[in-house]
C-alpha cells in the first residue's frame, strides 16, 4: 500500500450555479436591418424568390441530365446570421423551415430549406409588418444567391480534396469518407409529476419515435442517392448524434452531384493515409533480468497496432493469446509482421517496460497484461478505411478492456472546423463506455524536417508552428489523452548535433493547440530524439538518440535495442501510468485517470515557473511522473473526488489549511494544482466546445481573502448579495498560470475552459495561504435540454517547493480524512 495515497474529499454544498449575466449589446448590423425594415424585407424576399426559381428550374433539368432524384421543395441554402445567435448551443432554424447542416465561421451556415423557403418568407413578411414572430429576421444578415457550384465545395470538401476538385474525373472511382447531417433535436423531456405532465410526456415520446423514423428515412434517402451512381458502401453508417458517417466508393460524377446538390451532406473527404513509424537505425543492447508474470487480477490493456510477437521472451507472460484478435480482412494472424523489428511489439514493450530493459539487473514483475489487437498490415498500413467504425467494433468486442493504446494516426494534420468522425467516435466511446484512449499526436517525416532545416527560413523549433506540423487526426479528440514526445538527451560532437536539447520538444513531434483551442497534447513523454549532420547536408539520423525498445526477432535481430523514435513510443509510456492508476482506482470513472495523469504532470525546466503559449503548445501539461500521479510524499498531498453534475448546477469543495502552514513568520513556496476532467455526449455539425458537448464544466477557486460565505454567494445563485455586486468583493485573486480567459493568465491566447481536461497551477507564499481553499465545479448547458448529469473528477494538490516541510499528515488531520485500508 502507498504510504501517502491520494485522499478522497466530499463536496460541501450543492446549489444552482451563478453565471455572468452581462447583456450583449445589439449588433449594429442588426440595428440597421431593423431601422431599414421595409427595404431589407423586400431584399430578402427577392433573394428567396431567386433561390426558389433557380432550384425549381434545376429539378426539371436533373431528369434530363439523368441525375439522382431530389425533392423539389428541399434544397441547399447559404446564409449569414448574427454570430451571437450561436452562443446558445441549442439555436436552430426549424421555425424558419431550415435545417442547419454545418456551422461555419463568422455566422455563416450551410443549411437545407425543407419547405421551399415558405416558412422563412412568412417570417420575413411578419418582420416587414412588425408583427409578432418576425423580429429574428433582423439577425439574418445575408441570404447568398451565388453559384452553388462555387460556395458549396468550398465548405463541404476537406482541404485535400478541395485542391483536386477542378480535376475530378466523372468516370474515376474515389474512395471517400462522407458525413450526412441530421439536425432534428428534441426538446427537454417533460416532468410527468407536474400538471399536464403525463400528456406532455406522451407527446414527447411520440416526437422521439418520429425523430427515429426520420433518421431512418435520412439514411435510406442518402443510400438511395449514392446507389443511383452505383456507389459501394464499405462500412456501416456510424451514428454521431446529429450526423452519420460512412466510407464509400463513388464515381466522380456522383461525387460532384453529392457535394453540389445533395442538401444534407455535411463533409466529404478522401480516405486519409494512416501510419505510425519514422524509421529504424539500430544499436544493440542486453538484459539479464528475470521477468515475472503480472498478478492474475491485473488489468489487460488493449494495444491497437500491427500485432505483437506473442512468443517474445520479454512479452509472452503478459499476453493471453485466447484474447488476441486480428481486425484485418486479408490476414487473420495476430503476429507483428512489420519488417525490421515490428511496430506493435515495440509499442507493447514500451508500455510494459517504460524505462527500458538494459537497466534491469534482477527480477522485474510485469505490471499488467496487454491485449493484441491487430489493425495494421505487414507494411504498417491501416487496411480499414473507416477508423471510426473499427474503433466502435474494437471497444464493443473487448468490453473488459478499459484502456486502449493508439499509437496510430493520420499522416495529415487534423481539420480545424469540425471534429473528425474518428476523433468524435473516440469521444463518444469514452463517454458511453467509460474507457480511455491514449493517442499519439503523430510524427513529422524526417524528409520534411530536413526540408525545413535546409531552407534556414524555419529553424527548429519554429517550423513546428507551420500548419502541416499540427496534431494528426485523431489526436484532437476531446476526451482522449494525446501524447507528444520530447528529447531525452542532448548531443553535440564533431559531426552531429541533436535537434533540440534534453527536455525540449522532439523535432518530429506534432504540436498543439487542439481543435477550438483545446489544450493538446495533454502530456508528453520520452520517445527518442533526432540528430542532424554538421556537414551542411542536413542529414537526419537517430542512431545515437533512439529510444530503447523491444523488437521482433523474426529477422534474426536482438530482442531489444535502440533503433526507433516516434510519438508511437512516447504514448505507451503514458499508457503504463494510466494502467497503474486503473489498478488503484478500479471502480472509479475514467475521468479520475485522466485528471490524475495531468495532475501529476509537470512542465520541464523554466516552463513550469514561467509558462508561455509555446510551452503549452509543445508540452501540454508536461511530463507525467508515475510517483506524483499515483502517490504523494511528506511534502505533497493530493485530494480528489468523482461525482456527477447537471447543467446550471454548482458543487463546492473546501480544503482547510492548518495554522502551522500559514505562520506569518515563514515564507515557503507552496504549489497549488487543480485539475478538472469531465466527459459528456457529443455531436459533430457545430463548432466550439460548448456546441460540441451536451454539457460542459468549469472550475472556480476562491480568492486568497475569501471567506466561505463570500465564495458561496459569488458562485451560487441561491444566495442573495444584499444588493452588492461581484465587484464589491475585495479579495485577492490567486495567480493561476493559464486562467479561465485567454487574456488573464501568464499564458496568453489559451483558455483552460475550452478543454475537457482543465489543469492550472499557482505558486503562493505560505504566509498568504487562507484558512480554507474553496473550489466550485460549475455545469454549463450545451445542447442537451434535458440537463442530464455528466461525470467528472476533481483533483487538488498542495506541495512545498524547495523546502523540507512535512504537510501531508497536517492537512489530512485538519480535514479529518481517514486513509482507507486495503482489504
Amino acid at each position: 500500500m502507498n504510504k501517502f495515497p491520494h485522499l478522497k474529499f466530499s463536496e460541501k454544498i450543492v446549489g444552482t450555479a451563478k453565471f455572468d449575466r452581462s447583456i450583449i449589446p445589439i449588433n449594429p448590423k442588426t440595428l440597421k436591418n431593423k431601422s431599414n425594415r421595409k427595404e431589407y424585407s423586400i431584399e430578402l424576399l427577392r433573394k428567396t424568390t431567386i433561390l426558389n426559381k433557380e432550384w425549381t428550374g434545376y429539378i426539371v433539368q436533373r431528369e434530363e441530365l439523368n441525375l439522382a432524384p431530389l425533392a423539389a421543395d428541399v434544397f441547399p441554402v447559404y446564409l449569414q446570421l448574427n454570430p451571437s445567435l450561436f452562443s446558445d448551443a441549442n439555436f436552430d432554424l426549424h421555425k424558419f423551415g431550415i435545417e442547419i447542416i454545418s456551422e461555419e465561421n463568422d455566422g455563416f451556415i450551410i443549411g437545407a430549406s425543407t419547405d421551399s423557403l415558405r416558412s422563412l418568407q412568412e417570417k420575413i413578411s411578419l418582420f416587414f409588418s412588425q408583427e409578432r414572430g418576425g423580429e429574428k429576421i433582423a439577425e439574418f444578415w445575408q441570404i447568398i444567391t451565388g453559384d452553388r457550384k462555387i460556395w458549396k465545395p468550398q465548405h463541404i470538401l476537406t482541404p485535400e480534396l478541395q485542391k483536386k476538385w477542378e480535376t475530378i474525373n466523372d468516370e474515376e472511382i474515389y474512395k471517400l469518407e462522407v458525413s450526412i447531417a441530421f439536425d432534428m433535436p428534441l426538446g427537454a423531456m417533460p416532468d410527468a409529476t407536474k400538471h399536464g405532465g403525463k400528456k406532455r410526456l406522451a407527446k414527447y415520446y411520440q416526437q422521439y419515435d418520429d425523430r427515429m423514423l426520420k433518421y431512418d428515412e435520412r439514411e435510406a434517402h442518402f443510400l438511395k442517392f449514392i446507389r443511383f451512381y452505383n456507389a459501394e458502401l464499405h462500412s456501416g453508417l456510424i451514428d454521431l448524434e446529429d450526423s452519420f458517417g460512412c466510407h464509400i466508393s463513388l464515381s466522380g460524377r456522383g461525387l460532384k452531384d453529392l457535394v453540389i446538390n445533395y442538401p444534407f451532406v455535411f463533409e466529404v473527404g478522401e480516405i486519409e493515409s494512416i501510419n505510425s513509424d519514422l524509421g529504424i537505425e539500430a544499436k544493440t543492447l542486453d538484459c539479464n533480468a528475470e521477468i515475472l508474470p503480472p498478478e492474475e487480477d491485473s488489468p489487460e490493456i488493449g494495444i491497437i497496432d500491427s500485432g505483437i510477437m506473442e512468443g517474445h521472451k520479454y512479452l509472452s507472460s503478459a499476453i493471453k493469446p485466447e484474447n488476441s484478435r486480428s481486425y484485418l480482412t486479408s490476414d487473420s494472424s495476430t503476429a507483428d509482421k512489420v519488417s525490421r523489428g515490428g511496430h506493435g511489439t515495440k509499442v507493447a514493450g514500451a508500455a510494459l517496460y517504460p524505462k527500458g530493459l538494459s537497466n534491469l539487473t534482477s527480477e522485474y514483475k510485469l505490471p499488467f497484461f496487454v491485449r493484441n489487437l491487430r489493425v495494421l498490415d505487414h507494411n504498417n498500413n491501416f487496411e480499414h478505411h473507416f477508423p471510426a467504425e473499427l474503433m466502435k467494433r474494437i471497444v464493443e468486442e473487448n468490453d473488459d478492456c478499459k484502456i486502449f493504446n493508439l499509437s496510430i494516426s493520420s499522416t495529415a494534420s487534423f481539420r480545424t472546423k469540425h471534429m473528425s468522425n474518428w476523433a468524435a467516435m473516440l469521444d463518444k466511446l469514452i463517454y458511453e463506455r467509460n474507457v480511455l484512449f491514449i493517442n499519439a499526436v503523430g510524427n513529422i517525416n524526417s524528409h520534411v524536417i530536413k526540408h525545413y532545416l535546409s531552407l534556414n527560413k524555419y529553424p527548429y523549433p519554429h517550423y513546428l508552428e507551420r500548419n502541416y506540423c499540427r496534431l494528426a487526426n485523431p489526436a484532437q479528440s476531446s476526451f482522449s489523452i494525446s501524447v507528444g514526445s520530447i528529447n531525452h538527451l542532448s548531443l553535440d560532437n564533431v559531426d552531429w548535433a541533436s535537434i533540440g536539447n534534453e527536455n525540449e520538444v522532439a523535432p518530429y513531434s506534432r504540436i498543439g493547440t487542439g481543435i477550438w483551442g483545446h489544450i493538446k497534447p495533454d502530456v508528453v513523454e520520452y520517445g527518442g530524439g533526432m540528430q542532424v549532420s554538421k556537414n551542411g547536408l542536413f542529414t537526419i539520423s537517430y542512431k545515437d538518440t533512439s529510444s530503447e525498445l523491444l523488437r521482433t526477432t523474426t529477422d534474426g535481430g536482438s530482442a531489444f535495442n535502440q533503433e526507433s523514435v516516434g510519438t508511437s513510443y512516447a504514448t505507451p509510456k503514458v499508457t503504463h501510468i494510466a494502467a497503474e492508476l486503473s489498478k488503484l482506482y478500479k471502480d472509479e470513472n475514467v475521468n479520475l485517470i485522466r485528471a490524475l495523469l495531468v495532475q501529476g504532470a509537470r512542465l520541464p525546466n523554466d516552463h513550469f515557473y514561467n509558462p508561455t503559449t509555446v510551452s503549452i503548445k509543445h508540452f501540454g501539461y508536461g511530463i507525467p511522473s508515475l510517483e506524483r500521479v499515483t502517490n504523494n510524499t511528506e511534502h505533497r498531498i493530493t485530494l480528489y473526488n468523482t461525482n456527477f453534475v447537471k447543467a446550471k448546477e454548482a458543487q463546492i469543495y473546501s480544503l482547510k489549511i492548518p495554522a502551522e502552514l500559514r505562520d506569518p513568520g515563514d515564507s515557503y513556496d507552496v504549489l497549488l494544482e487543480i485539475t478538472l476532467g469531465f466527459t459528456a455526449k457529443n455531436r459533430r455539425t457545430r463548432q466550439k466546445t460548448k456546441s460540441y458537448l451536451s454539457t460542459w464544466l468549469e472550475w472556480k477557486c476562491s480568492n486568497l481573502n475569501d471567506t466561505y460565505d463570500d465564495f458561496r454567494k459569488r458562485t451560487l445563485s441561491d444566495f442573495v448579495h444584499d444588493g452588492e455586486s461581484d465587484e464589491n468583493f475585495s479579495s485577492e485573486v490567486i495567480q493561476f498560470k493559464i486562467r479561465e480567459q485567454s487574456n488573464w493568465g501568464a499564458v496568453k491566447d489559451i483558455n483552460r475552459n475550452r478543454s475537457s481536461l482543465q489543469k492550472d497551477w499557482a505558486i503562493i507564499k505560505s504566509y498568504e495561504l487562507p484558512e480554507e481553499i474553496h473550489i466550485a465545479v460549475l455545469g454549463h448547458q450545451g445542447w442537451d435540454l434535458d440537463k442530464e448529469e455528466i461525470p467528472y473528477a476533481l483533483t487538488v494538490s498542495l506541495e512545498i517547493l524547495g523546502s523540507n516541510i512535512p504537510i501531508y499528515e497536517l492537512i489530512r488531520i485538519e480535514n479529518e480524512i481517514e486513509i482507507e485500508s486495503e482489504i
